[in-house]
């Protein structure tokens, strides 16, 4: 813009000057007046080493070898000169006005900046959350006995199944309560058996009046009594054996173990923690959104979960559950992300983060987000018009983590100032490196 103002004013200079020998040219001058001036401009035009309108060190040019259509001004100026309105013996002078003036106000100097096309391709917005891995399902183990243990089966990090034995508890006092229990129930079965055949046998006598009904019901009673201790017996046979079952602590469930809280000669308590097993497929997100951003969310919608830990790894998963309720204190609502990991790379209390989308468009305009310029709460890029960048207002769309919609003030093939767009200036001259 600067050096347009400066050739505003030249080309203005150049046609007063150029009427002004029109006006002359039917009077009478002095020949020694006019003498004078044309034998300063020879001087000057001699002492210029290089054509203004030349790159450094070629060889001069006179005005008309110059190409007009080459030159870095305005059409408009380009026009004049074509016409004639402006003579070709001027444009040397004035493109040395042009860098005098530069270099006097430092507009020579070029930026080295980096530049990118504007170009189309698809476009996904993504609501981007932070949160820990936490286990599908984690399971405590409880001793369900007091006793000694007797020997670790399992040690953490083992995968365990369903009712694997994870450690041994000491059974020889509840082995030795079982062995008793087993014989008073053999024995309360026989004489339940023997009680049984005489009540059968009484309730025949009884028919035919062979015992009196007293005896009957005297013999019934005691039926009925090795009933009850049969059955007494009986369950003190299988409390025992559920017990001597318990001396074998088993998993729960299925999964990796993750702590074991016990050593082998330890004396563990009743309902105290022995073991945690956690599962690893899936894990599970439960991370806090906005409500504003909670109201674009569907259960179902495709996830990605990343981790500086693993750097380079992308984990695919999907919206599980979306909590109904808002936390009135925070203004968020609770949303569960499914993971599955095969590898088993991802661990549970690892901080991750969570990419959501929420939007996608297709072929559109998009620019780098690093490009952008922000000014009292508009968006600018510096176009670049051979060396030279203009600055110029864009709207922007769909967001996404490094690139960014263009839905206004850019075309397709546009060229950007993508890297060293702090501290440029609107007309600056710049030096492209790729």
């Amino acid at each position: 813009m600067r050096k347009y103002l400066v050739f505003i004013l030249v080309v203005s200079l150049a046609l007063v000057v150029s009427c002004g020998k029109s006006g002359d040219s039917g009077s009478d001058r002095d020949p020694q007046k006019s003498a004078k001036p044309q034998a300063e401009k020879a001087e000057e035009k001699s002492k210029r080493s290089t054509d203004p309108g030349q790159k450094h060190g070629s060889k001069p040019q006179s005005g008309k070898d110059i190409d007009v259509d080459k030159l870095d001004i305005p059409d408009r100026l380009k026009k004049a000169i074509k016409s004639g309105r402006i003579p070709k013996e001027k444009i040397p002078e004035m493109l040395a006005m042009v860098r005098d003036r530069d270099s006097a106000i430092g507009g020579g100097d070029e930026v080295p900046v980096s530049v990118e096309s504007v170009n189309r391709q698809n476009l996904s917005s993504y609501l981007v959350l932070n949160g820990i891995v936490e286990p599908e399902r984690k399971v405590e183990v409880f001793s369900r006995l007091s006793a000694y243990v007797k020997k670790i089966v399992k040690e953490e990090g083992a995968y365990v199944k369903e009712n694997d034995i994870l450690a041994l508890l000491d059974d020889t006092e509840i082995k030795i309560s079982f062995e008793q229990a087993k014989i008073q129930l053999e024995q309360a079965k026989l004489s339940l058996e023997e009680a049984e055949k005489n009540y059968n046998r009484n309730q025949e006598l009884i028919k035919r009046d062979l015992i009196s009904e007293q005896d009957f019901q005297t013999q019934e009673a005691v039926y009925k009594q090795r009933q009850l201790d049969y059955q007494n017996r009986m369950e003190s046979f299988k409390n025992l054996q559920l017990q001597l079952n318990w001396t074998k602590i088993r998993a729960l469930s299925e999964g990796y173990i993750t702590e074991r809280l016990i050593e082998m000669g330890d004396r563990v308590n009743s309902n105290q923690q022995v073991y945690t097993i956690e599962d690893f497929k899936p894990l599970l997100l439960r991370v806090s959104v906005p409500t504003s951003d909670a109201i674009k969310l569907k259960i179902g919608m495709s996830a990605e979960v990343m981790t500086e830990i693993l750097k380079g790894n992308v984990f695919k998963g999907d919206v599980k559950l979306i909590n109904p309720r808002i936390d009135v204190q925070t203004g968020t609502v609770k949303v569960t992300v499914e993971v599955f990991d095969e590898t088993l790379s991802l661990k549970p209390g690892m901080f991750v983060e969570v990419r959501i989308a929420i939007g996608q468009k297709e072929n559109v305009l998009v620019i780098p987000r690093k490009a952008i310029l922000y000014k009292q709460n508009k968006t600018f890029v510096f176009v670049l018009n051979r060396n030279q960048v203009s600055q110029r207002e864009v709207l922007l769309g769909l967001l996404e983590e490094d690139y960014v919609e263009v839905t206004s003030g850019l075309e397709e093939g546009d060229v950007i100032v993508s890297v060293g767009v702090e501290g440029l200036k609107d007309g600056q001259r710049v030096d492209v490196i790729q």
